[in-house]
């Protein structure tokens, strides 16, 4: 009985949509949109944008900085409706964290016996999915090690244990979806492949990268940009109707 309860849940589970990524390139207005699921590349013109620098992206909203870490707005690419946020001096020594009794987790490629991998820089992402918090390190072509909280303890996750979770990691913020159809237990980063027909993803089913390619010994400057470019994230993907707009 319980596990034709489960079965019935699962068959029911909302399917939810993947973002899209967002790329600005350096000093121009012309900003480009891609599906990586279709495959479908848009371009917008958003002049408002150019000299700006992105710092994070919500609900189809971008947070971004003008020249000084004070002046920053919201900015909809979509409708292109601004709002400027008012200016603070930021006196980081007056600010307060409370502190959450989780237990201490280092990054796991730390701890690897490979010491060709030891001193290169790691990528940390945190994602949260209905509550729920994933941590996530990466490092060049490393197999991404990814963890729940569950009970103030950090979980390793694989396949079965992810339950269709996918997600969308950026330098500036990270998504999480539920059941997207292709996209299954794997991580999608913002960089295009070689084809340039689809992100650069790792699935835990498969256990492999896509595409498929050897990663070189990288710099420290190659690693910063392998996976997740300087000016690329995650954002909602546009309603219908701007999308025929920006065909």
């Amino acid at each position: 009985m319980e596990k034709k309860a489960l079965t019935t849940a699962e068959s029911v589970r909302v399917v939810e949509k993947h973002p899209w990524v967002i790329t600005f390139p350096n000093h121009e207005d012309m900003t480009f949109l891609f599906d990586t699921l279709e495959r479908k590349r848009y371009t917008l013109n958003l002049p408002e944008v150019v000299g700006t620098d992105v710092c994070y992206s919500k609900d189809g909203w971008l947070l971004m900085r003008r020249s000084s870490l004070v002046d920053m707005f919201f900015f909809n690419p979509y409708t292109r409706e601004l709002i400027n946020l008012p200016k603070f001096d930021l006196d980081l020594a007056s600010r307060t964290m409370s502190e959450q009794a989780w237990n201490e987790h280092r990054c796991a490629y730390m701890r690897n016996d490979n010491a060709e991998w030891f001193n290169l820089p790691k990528r940390i992402y945190l994602a949260e999915q209905k509550g729920e918090l994933f941590l996530m390190y990466t490092c060049s072509s490393e197999i991404p090690m990814v963890y729940k909280l569950v009970s103030s303890n950090w979980e390793e996750m694989n396949s079965t244990t992810l339950d269709g979770v996918t997600i969308f990691a950026s330098m500036y913020s990270s998504e999480t979806r539920l059941d997207v159809l292709g996209m299954r237990n794997s991580v999608y980063f913002p960089k295009y492949g070689l084809d340039c027909k689809g992100c650069v993803s790792y699935s835990f089913d498969e256990a492999r990268y896509y595409p498929r390619k050897q990663f070189p010994k990288p710099t420290m400057w190659q690693m910063q940009k392998e996976l997740c470019p300087l000016r690329s994230l995650w954002i909602e993907p546009p309603s219908k109707d701007i999308l025929d707009v920006i065909k």
